[in-house]
C-alpha cells in the first residue's frame, strides 16, 4: 500500500509524516510532495534536526513537487490543511484524498512551522506522530 503526505513545500510537515509513517508501518510505504515547491529547496534544516534526532533519519533530499503520477499511484493522499485538500482535487479530482486530522477523527489543520523556532517545529512534530499513530485505518500494517 502506498500513501502519500502533501503539504505546500514538501520541506517541513509533509517529510515529518512520511519518516514517522514509514517507522511506524511495516507493510505499508509513504511518500512525501508539495503543492507548492520552489526549486532547489530541501527540507528544512529544523525538520531535519527532529528526524535525526528521533529516527535518525539524516537525508538531505530536495523537495518534490506532486505530480499526475504520484496521486496515480497512491491509495491514499493525506494533505496537511483542508485548503491542501481543497487544491489538490481541483487540480487532480480524487475521492482518495484527506486531511491527517481527518482520518484521524479530529478536525482543524497541521499548523505549519516553516521559519518559525525549533519549538514550533517540535510542536508540529509532535502532533503529526500523535495523530499519525492514532490512524486507525492502517492498523493492519502497524510494526
Amino acid at each position: 500500500m502506498k500513501v502519500l503526505f502533501v503539504c505546500t513545500g514538501n520541506t517541513c510537515r509533509s517529510p515529518m509524516a512520511e519518516v514517522i509513517f514509514n517507522e511506524t508501518y511495516l507493510k505499508a510505504e509513504a511518500d512525501s510532495r508539495g503543492l507548492f515547491v520552489q526549486r532547489g529547496s530541501t527540507i528544512s534544516e529544523e525538520t531535519r534536526k527532529i528526524l535525526k534526532r528521533e529516527y535518525g533519519y539524516d537525508e538531505d533530499r530536495e523537495a518534490e513537487e506532486l505530480m499526475d503520477l504520484d496521486l496515480a499511484e497512491a491509495e491514499y493522499v493525506i494533505t496537511m490543511t483542508e485548503a491542501q485538500k481543497r487544491e489538490v482535487k481541483r487540480r487532480y479530482g480524487g475521492e482518495r484524498v484527506y486531511t491527517l486530522k481527518e482520518l484521524a477523527g479530529e478536525s482543524g489543520d497541521v499548523m505549519d512551522p516553516y521559519g518559525m523556532k525549533e519549538e514550533i517545529y517540535l510542536r508540529t512534530f509532535s502532533e503529526i506522530r500523535r495523530l499519525i499513530h492514532k490512524i486507525t485505518q492502517f492498523d493492519k500494517y502497524r510494526r
